[in-house]
């Protein structure tokens, strides 16, 4: 399986589903045919060759895109499409706590989820903070949901909201009988208090009472006595997102009923995430951010056999669905035959959303550097060229010179010397050829490539002409 060729590239050694699956990154500039170039041809392949995949959308007309290829391709019967009007669902909490791992596996499990889908629409702040903001969330939403499941088989996001926003405040809230007779927190703790009492301690009850322990001590310790301001932020990290799912489209597709999970992708299924983020905007981008590292997770847990289906990940726009685990994801995607595939303008995009400065770099590299595969089209920013034409990389080259002086009399002279220069120039990323008619529909395109060098460079790039029309 992992050594079928998929695209046969004129330069020699084709492109196999063992390059797929260490991962491809497309960067090019607006009207470069990123998309209708080298995406066209990926798209095509994995398509061609039954692989599952899930879709997430950043435009509006990538959905009919999507639609497209199904249709060119024979593959209409297996596209999925969940979003905004359409017929399918998926329950992420009904989801999670039918996983084998039970009790605080389920709880962690929930609370990871939620935590990374915050935390990819915030603003981390201060380096030095984000230990203590982080684990404060990560407490919050622990607590919240192993409370859910203390006091119910069938947990619901509203029920983790309702509770986090009734949680105690003060010790004269703790103390007032309106707040206990009102507060949903107070009610579920007293609730599973009363149901382990009527119970004869067990083995299971202790386990039980031990839980609804930690819980109590959290809500009436740790959390009532964060300072005002360190509670208020947390909370409002919770809820920036938390009011977005308790609202539609978000609450009824994740959170009704369950017609479509990741796992469909493994039978070949093409799910596509249809909430454009140019469109739905933080809405858009929290759901689809949430079924991305769902669909990633579950990725992990397949048992890979000989003739198993490759499944892709393909995300167009992809510097707005970043999350704190696509880095750990991908330095494991090859052994479970999870082909990412990643699309953007340019550098900066991924390092502005990616933290910004020297931070949102590194987390570019870390991303890039477990991405087997780079295409690199036309591009007019400086320093995507500049990343391109280093990954390339450099070579001695002679270098000419003259000079001549005056004096009492005239002397010339010349000679050579070596000089580390680019195999490539930064600037001749920008002139490469677009596609459309004045370019007879041909695109231009630098692929870097890990492994096996080209045969007809000897290295590991080299420069492919793809037709628009052939595709």
């Amino acid at each position: 399986m992992l050594d079928i060729p998929l695209i046969d590239w004129q330069v020699g050694y084709p492109f196999t589903v063992r390059d797929a699956c260490e991962g491809v990154l497309i960067m090019g500039g607006l009207g470069s045919g990123k998309t209708s170039g080298s995406g066209a041809l990926l798209a095509k392949k994995y398509l061609e060759l039954g692989f599952g995949g899930l879709v997430l959308t950043a435009k509006e007309d990538e959905l009919d895109l999507w639609k497209s290829y199904c249709k060119k391709h024979g593959r209409e019967d297996d596209l999925v499409i969940i979003g905004h009007g359409s017929d399918q669902y998926f329950n992420f909490l009904d989801y999670e706590s039918s996983r084998p791992d039970k009790g605080t596996g389920i709880t962690h499990n929930i609370a990871d989820t939620l935590k990374t889908v915050i935390k990819a629409g915030a603003n981390d702040g201060q380096e030095s903070d984000k230990a203590f903001w982080d684990a404060s969330l990560q407490q919050l939403l622990v607590n919240a949901v192993d409370l859910c499941l203390l006091t119910s088989d069938n947990i619901r996001f509203k029920d983790i909201y309702k509770i986090i926003q009734t949680a105690p405040k003060s010790k004269n809230e703790l103390a007032s009988e309106k707040w206990r007779k009102d507060s949903y927190c107070f009610l579920m703790m007293e609730h599973a208090a009363r149901h382990l009492n009527k119970h004869p301690k067990t083995e299971k009850t202790d386990s039980l009472a031990r839980r609804l322990h930690i819980i109590e001590d959290f809500f009436y310790g740790n959390w009532l006595y964060l300072s005002e301001k360190t509670r208020s932020i947390v909370e409002q990290m919770f809820f920036g997102f938390g009011d977005r799912f308790m609202r539609d489209p978000l609450y009824s597709l994740f959170n009704t009923k369950t017609t479509v999970t990741p796992e469909d992708t493994i039978k070949g299924k093409i799910i596509i995430v249809n909430l454009p983020y140019l469109i739905f905007e933080n809405t858009g981008r929290d759901g689809q951010i949430l079924f991305k590292y769902i669909w990633q997770r579950a990725m992990q847990r397949r048992q890979i056999k000989d003739k198993s289906r490759p499944t892709f990940l393909w995300v167009d726009e992809a510097h707005y669905f970043l999350h704190d685990h696509d880095i750990d994801h991908q330095s494991t995607a090859r052994s479970y035959r999870a082909c990412t595939v990643y699309l953007t303008q340019n550098l900066p995009n991924y390092t502005l959303h990616a933290g910004g400065g020297e931070k949102g770099m590194y987390r570019f590299k870390a991303l890039a550097g477990n991405l087997g595969t780079k295409f690199f089209h036309a591009n007019s920013d400086v320093e995507t060229n500049e990343y391109a034409a280093d990954l390339v990389g450099k070579e001695l080259k002679w270098m000419g010179s003259e000079g001549q002086s005056m004096g009492d009399s005239a002397s010339f002279n010349e000679g050579s010397s070596q000089s580390l220069l680019h195999i490539i120039q930064p600037s001749k990323f920008a002139q490469q050829k677009t596609g459309g008619q004045l370019n007879g529909y041909d695109i231009e395109v630098v692929v870097h490539r890990q492994g096996i060098p080209f045969t007809s460079t000897k290295k590991n790039h080299a420069l492919l002409i793809i037709n628009q029309k052939k595709i």
